[in-house]
């Protein structure tokens, strides 16, 4: 199917993070795949929005409608692409991100990795989790900070797109996880991380819709990571904390700032603590534990 692929340009990665943040709500019920990524050799910042179909026009419109005055200066232009898989296309050229120890990157740019941190090899694709989004590079921060004063033995990654909350979690434990994703393409995705990190001993993936089938038979957990959308972290929260064993810590990402206070509350009535939240732009990573 035809896609279009609309590109604003910007002098400077703050503005670059805010703007994506703003689309990445505006288009969130599509879930239109949204990248952001430093030219280095134009020496500025561009926000890429791909969705499927010709309307370059009406993409124009709504990115317009969603910005408003926030990107009043920034060029956008939109253009109908030819039946590629533009955005892989688009990450392959993605920068190395640092988190913590971790360094996230792709083949690519492997020497960004140093003697002592801590590899992640994830390469482009469909699968949400390149490090890049300010969830998935709040969870790694948790993830560090987190496993440097527990011991887990036990993981579970709740809608693990890629794996790299997953690889992260058994680099600093190896300890087993359990990753689930209710894509199938996501699943493949992270099973071929996990061999391509030489991680797949300890990881184990499967189709599951949010914590059910699968993720049952292996609880107790002692670390769930979760880096969805508030809504289901909302929706799970119940049935999430039933899997926690006592003590156990809790990883939420994947909401806003001003979506932490109902998420935090709900939470709070299954009896678990925040300990620890990180901010990236407007996005929310947040640590909770039960007592």
């Amino acid at each position: 199917m035809p896609t279009v692929k609309a590109t604003l340009t910007v002098p400077h990665r703050e503005e670059a993070e805010r703007i994506a943040d703003l689309l990445e709500q505006a288009f969130e019920a599509e879930q239109a795949p949204i990248a952001f990524f430093e030219d280095e050799d134009a020496g500025h910042w561009t926000v890429d929005v791909f969705r499927e179909g010709k309307d370059a026009e009406g993409l124009e419109t709504a990115i317009r409608d969603a910005l408003g005055s926030d990107a009043f200066a920034a060029p956008l232009i939109c253009a109908v692409l030819d039946e590629v898989d533009w955005v892989t296309a688009s990450l392959e050229g993605l920068q190395a991100i640092r988190a913590g120890r971790f360094v996230v990157h792709g083949l690519h740019a492997r020497d960004a990795v140093g003697p002592t941190d801590i590899g992640i090899r994830v390469e482009a694709s469909r699968a949400f989790g390149t490090g890049h989004h300010g969830t998935t590079l709040g969870c790694l921060e948790l993830i560090d900070w987190a496993c440097a004063r527990q011991r887990f033995t036990n993981m579970l990654d709740v809608g693990t797109g890629t794996g790299v909350l997953a690889m992260a979690a058994v680099h600093l434990t190896k300890a087993p996880v359990l990753a689930t994703d209710i894509d199938p393409i996501s699943v493949e995705v992270t099973r071929q991380n996990a061999q391509l990190n030489q991680l797949a001993p300890w990881i184990s993936v499967a189709e599951a819709d949010g914590v059910k089938g699968r993720p049952q038979n292996g609880a107790p957990y002692d670390l769930i990571m979760a880096n969805i959308l508030a809504g289901p972290l909302i929706a799970l929260a119940a049935p999430m904390t039933k899997l926690l064993a006592t003590g156990g810590a809790v990883i939420l990402s994947g909401l806003m700032r001003h979506q932490e206070r109902a998420v935090l509350a709900r939470y709070r009535a299954e009896g678990l603590i925040a300990e620890k939240r990180i901010h990236h732009g407007q996005w929310s990573a947040l640590l909770l534990r039960s007592l």
